[in-house]
């Protein structure tokens, strides 16, 4: 009978413990829950006395301290975020977000030897699911610390882990527009506007893109959808317009210098001396640079149908032309007599 009685009372015991448990859990979730709603609202008072009353509750659980980290950083009570970060990874060494975080508090706090360190270290958990935010945190960190090659290598990255991580493209797009990498621009932002990403800024940059590049019409075509987005704002506008402007001062610029060269060819003379043609530019071009080196001058390349010549001289005459062509044969450079425009 004796034995009955403390089989039960263990079992009661035992049921009680366990819906305790469950009480406790159920109370922290909730607060937690609560906690993070005010933080994606940016309500950081509440999302932080929430947090750290589910804290009181659940003092060993790492996902209510990395939220606090997370809310005491967005606050920039980076101490307290710190400490709250180190609690979590006190209760879980291995919690790969906490370590992120600490090392984004710590490249904030530019103390960049250890945010290289934990952000590594969250990279080397091949469970983890947000790789592509610590590779674009990383990224950050070299670019403050001015190794180009490293933070395009890690903005890279992030993009390839999570090719719809919109802040790490926008700012690889960037880089490489200060880069002057003009044709990975275009095609970073035309893959994500291919992906549905038909954001205004998106428009503008690779309206920029165009603009750098010369296609005017392009651009102006792309600033168009800029202006007729009604999801755009009063400065994504104003600098729709600003590049506007640009496009149509260069696009004058460009016919002005066109009606000078021809004015000023039709003046040097119509007859000209090719040495050569070329199915590429690049070709004709060193072509040009070894022509210099042997003393000519007046050369260019002129492009027809796809096809570079290299053209020597401009003479009023094909007698002069001629005079000229005899000249090149003893320099053993060989040509014949064509008019250009």
């Amino acid at each position: 009978m004796k034995i009955l009685l403390l089989l039960l009372t263990a079992g009661l015991f035992l049921s009680c413990s366990a819906k305790q448990e469950q009480t406790k859990e159920s109370e922290w979730r909730h607060l937690y829950d609560l906690g993070m709603s005010a933080y994606y609202a940016r309500n950081y008072s509440e999302a932080i006395a929430r947090l750290y009353r589910a804290a009181k509750i659940a003092p060993k659980e790492p996902l209510i301290w990395n939220a606090l980290g997370m809310t005491y950083m967005e606050v920039e009570e980076y101490k307290k975020a710190e400490e709250a970060f180190k609690r979590a990874l006190a209760s879980n060494p291995n919690h790969a977000e906490s370590k992120m975080n600490l090392g984004i508090l710590y490249l904030r706090m530019k103390d960049y030897r250890r945010a290289i360190k934990f952000l590594q270290e969250a990279l080397s958990d091949e469970t983890f699911d947000k790789k592509h935010i610590a590779f674009y945190y990383l990224a950050r960190v070299y670019r403050e610390l001015g190794d180009r090659k490293k933070y395009l290598e890690y903005l890279k990255k992030a993009t390839a882990y999570n090719p719809m991580f919109l802040d790490a493209q926008l700012e690889l797009g960037s880089a490489y527009m200060d880069d002057k990498r003009y044709e990975e621009a275009e095609r970073l932002y035309k893959s994500l506007i291919a992906n549905n990403f038909k954001t205004p800024d998106i428009y503008l940059s690779l309206a920029k893109v165009y603009y750098e590049t010369g296609d005017y019409e392009k651009a102006k075509e792309t600033v168009k959808l800029v202006l007729e987005n009604k999801q755009a704002n009063n400065l994504q506008r104003t600098q729709a317009y600003e590049l506007l402007s640009k496009i149509l001062v260069e696009e004058q610029r460009r016919t002005f210098r066109k009606s000078f060269v021809k004015i000023k060819k039709k003046q040097e003379g119509r007859y000209g001396i090719q040495i050569a043609a070329f199915s590429t530019r690049q070709r004709a071009e060193t072509l040009v640079e070894k022509l210099k080196s042997k003393g000519l001058r007046k050369l260019e390349i002129i492009e027809s149908s796809g096809i570079y010549k290299v053209i020597h001289g401009r003479y009023r005459s094909r007698e002069l032309a001629q005079r000229e062509l005899e000249r090149l044969k003893k320099l053993q450079i060989y040509g014949f007599i064509v008019e250009v425009e």
